[in-house]
């Protein structure tokens, strides 16, 4: 390293570093402007300016976005982890009392388990200042993946861990699938058999997710075609079909037994192996030991428990 690299690199604004990660992570200049609050144009700035101090290329546009060189992602790679724990030390000296703090956390979730959490979290703040907002969760998985590195949502509460070490996850519940059918069905009694099932019109449940289908990922085993009925991105909507036909459908447990008095309908073990669908916590592995988000993933933890517990 010559002397005139060396004098550069001497008074290095580190804050540059910041933007750059941050860049990295949203692969995109105008998502990273607005995560740090400041211009399209004071982002570009930075990047050029780390770009010469380093004398190196730093990124390549890739179709509408721009993803790190080598060099980019050997630097992001090695700054991140540092900038992460600097972050996590400050939040954790930061306290935090929710009868006191006026915050508002946002949770992303599916509609199974804002059905079965609301009620449980209402009763739960109900002495207290902070706010828990649900949500439904994005279609896109990576939307979700986004809004919680931009830090417009607090945290995620999905069926699929995620894959990048940048966030943490921790199992908070399982959940059981059944098929469920309406109580006066002509055919379906106690029981469903195998060949009842496969023979019957379905009224089918789409997760957001790559558009899988629920039997598919509980089964253990690839299962026949079955004849479509309806397909529906509405739990609540699939039920209340489910209670006007002789079509079946299956849906989670936890959440169908509370409406099927109200849709007059029968939950009924699957005539199939299957596994059971997990649900899981997950945040910004920066923020692990930020008070006030230690405080929400435990009340959380709690109040699925009880949920599915229950």
């Amino acid at each position: 390293m010559d002397d005139k690299q060396s004098q550069k690199l001497a008074t290095l604004d580190l804050n540059l570093l910041r933007v750059f990660c941050v860049v990295c992570q949203l692969s995109s200049i105008t998502r990273a402007a607005e995560q740090l609050a400041i211009t399209q144009s004071s982002v570009s700035n930075a990047i050029n300016r780390l770009k010469t101090a380093l004398d190196c290329e730093l990124f390549i546009r890739v179709g509408r976005g721009i993803e790190p060189t080598a060099s980019g992602l050997h630097i992001f790679n090695s700054v991140q982890p540092m900038l992460d724990a600097i972050e996590q030390t400050l939040r954790g000296i930061s306290e935090f009392d929710p009868h006191t703090s006026t915050r508002v956390f946002t949770i992303y979730a599916n509609e199974s388990v804002i059905d079965l959490l609301q009620p449980l979290l209402d009763k739960a703040l109900a002495s207290l200042s902070v706010r828990v907002v649900l949500r439904n969760s994005p279609v896109l998985e990576a939307e979700q993946y986004q809004d919680l590195q931009m830090q417009k949502v607090d945290l995620v509460i999905d069926i699929v861990p995620p894959k990048l070490k940048t966030f943490s996850f921790q199992k908070v519940a399982q959940e059981q699938i059944v098929c469920v059918v309406r109580e006066q069905h002509p055919h379906i009694k106690q029981q469903v058999s195998p060949e009842q099932y496969f023979a019957a019109e379905h009224v089918m449940y789409r997760f957001h997710r790559d558009n899988m289908r629920v039997a598919d990922i509980i089964a253990h085993e690839p299962l026949p075609p079955r004849t479509l009925h309806s397909e529906h991105t509405s739990l609540l909507s699939m039920l209340s079909l489910i209670s006007k036909s002789n079509a079946i459908g299956i849906a989670p447990y936890a959440f169908t037994q509370s409406y099927a008095q109200l849709f007059k309908l029968k939950l009924l073990k699957l005539p199939f192996e299957t596994r059971p669908i997990e649900l899981f916590s997950i945040w910004p592995s920066k923020h692990a030991q930020d008070k006030s988000c230690l405080w929400l993933r435990q009340t959380i933890e709690t109040l699925m428990k009880q949920a599915y517990t229950a």
